[in-house]
């Protein structure tokens, strides 16, 4: 059975019903009408045209006070988002107008707006404001939550940020919440109608209840049933068309064609030569932790360091101050170049564009065209095999995959200073080791300062150049790795110093 059909099934069954019930005879014809009669009187109220002006005066109202509605919600969503504090002073008048039913106040806006169309305006954008405000302040808030380390470690503009990260990352739950928003505009305006109101499909009910014609109120119920479904229906394919989907950029197969005619120039430009950043007394604390204490420590020039430990032990906190997204309590950190890039734990890929727009991103401050800025994106991409996948969508990824285009995005920007947080831990075993291999071919052939968060002690063997142990916010143990990659764990060298870390470890 076709889902149409599907959902033609409980109205057939309950137009049957209605026949059967109207022609038994049991059911008085002003109670319950037949369907024929029904149907009589629509055709008559249509060919005078009563029909067609009462639906028009309805529709016209809805829309107008639904776009008003919608504008003042999402006008004060964006408000409150940049400025909490407006959000603050104004929460309890809009919490009081919330909980009060916009038709409880039908006499007094009659009072104060008189009979025409000012209440009935006023009853839609009462009722639809609310599920359209909330939805988008939730949305704002909940897109900011999610990418907000993405948009600081990008260094976004706020404008940049709404445009290409906020904005898109909130429509799905935003147009959810217009949709619901639109629904209560239709209901709360056809009360209003019934109430006060010369004209509209709730009138047109009002005024035939009052006649007793029970026909054309029937009439006036499936209007308002079948406009509700026609005009939900609309308002969801305009909506569905408003959602940011991936698509591949005009013009990306003919950069994607030249990348392949030259050799990529790898993450790090001739004249970005690699930086040492020295690190003294940092100290960061919480409340109820300290995770950084007086930690002093040099990131050599063209070295991987990393930070080995346990879950908790404060190595995340040290990337986080060497990336700036946060600041330490106390201490200094010297030679943090402005050319600085960070891949995460998750890949952090936006749904909605295409792995050359997420690669592209990174390089929206670079003084160069849209065409170099994607021509430098497939270069990253294709360094880490993914060059024939720029324009597909993250969700057409594999997770691996997905790292390997975060880990595009930061070389795209040629850093002098590489920042990775962990970014194999979720990864299946084999996957893992493929990306572990090719980053220790990387960190050989292109001299990069890199910072490796980890907690696995075969990674940090594989690929780094010192290792500090951490455990309560400090260094309990450092060990050079001399050995050339790429490593072997055969070798006894690396062998023994991957079992005198892990027994490091265990006993911290």
């Amino acid at each position: 059975m076709t889902r149409l059909a599907l959902r033609l099934v409980l109205p057939l069954l309950l137009l049957a019903l209605w026949w059967t019930a109207s022609r038994s005879g049991e059911i008085p014809a002003i109670l319950l009408p037949t369907p024929g009669r029904v149907l009589e009187s629509a055709w008559s109220m249509a060919v005078s045209g009563e029909l067609w002006k009462h639906t028009a005066a309805s529709l016209a109202r809805v829309a107008a006070g639904f776009a008003a509605a919608s504008a003042l919600a999402l006008g004060l969503a964006f408000l409150f988002f940049r400025r909490p504090h407006a959000e603050t002073l104004l929460s309890g008048v809009l919490e009081s107008l919330r909980v009060v039913p916009p038709l409880a106040l039908i006499p007094l806006l009659i009072l104060w707006l008189g009979i025409d169309e000012g209440p009935k305006l006023a009853i839609v954008i009462l009722s639809s404001f609310f599920p359209v405000h909330v939805a988008a302040v939730g949305a704002l808030r909940g897109a900011a939550r999610e990418w907000g380390e993405l948009i600081e470690a990008l260094r976004l503009t706020p404008r940049e940020a709404l445009r290409h990260v906020l904005l898109p990352g909130a429509a799905p739950e935003l147009l959810r919440g217009v949709r619901v928003g639109f629904g209560y505009a239709w209901r709360a305006l056809v009360g209003a109608e019934l109430l006060a109101a010369a004209s509209g499909l709730g009138y047109l009910i009002e005024d035939a209840s009052a006649l007793g014609q029970t026909d054309r109120v029937m009439v006036g119920i499936l209007v308002i049933a079948l406009l509700g479904i026609a005009a939900d229906a609309l308002l969801m394919r305009v909506l569905s068309g408003l959602v940011p989907k991936a698509k591949e950029p005009a013009g990306l197969g003919a950069t994607r064609a030249a990348a392949k005619d030259r050799e990529p120039a790898g993450p790090c430009a001739p004249a970005d030569a690699p930086v040492e950043v020295r690190f003294e007394g940092v100290t960061k604390r919480y409340p109820k932790a300290t995770p950084l204490a007086d930690l002093s420590f040099t990131l050599e020039a063209g070295r991987v360091t990393a930070l080995l430990g346990r879950s908790g032990c404060g190595k995340t906190t040290l990337l986080k101050i060497a990336a700036g997204l946060i600041m330490p309590d106390a201490g200094t950190i010297e030679g943090r170049p402005e050319r600085t890039a960070i891949v995460f734990q998750a890949p952090k890929l936006l749904p909605w564009k295409s792995l050359a727009e997420n690669v592209a991103l990174a390089l929206m401050h670079e003084p160069m065209s849209d065409d170099a800025r994607f021509a430098r994106a497939v270069e990253a991409l294709a360094m880490v095999g993914l060059g024939d996948r720029a324009g597909d969508a993250p969700h057409q990824l594999s997770g691996g995959q997905a790292q390997r285009a975060a880990l595009a995005r930061a070389l795209a920007t040629r850093p002098r200073l590489l920042l990775l947080d962990e970014p194999f831990g979720a990864l299946d075993a084999l996957t893992r080791t493929a990306l572990q291999r090719e980053c220790a071919k990387l960190f050989t052939t292109d001299a990069m300062t890199v910072l490796l968060i980890t907690h696995d002690v075969r990674e940090a063997v594989l690929l780094a150049d010192r290792i500090h142990v951490m455990e309560g916010g400090g260094f309990v143990e450092t060990e050079e790795v001399r050995a050339a990659r790429p490593r072997a764990l055969t070798d006894p060298e690396v062998a023994a110093l991957e079992e005198r870390l892990l027994g490091t470890l265990l006993q911290c």
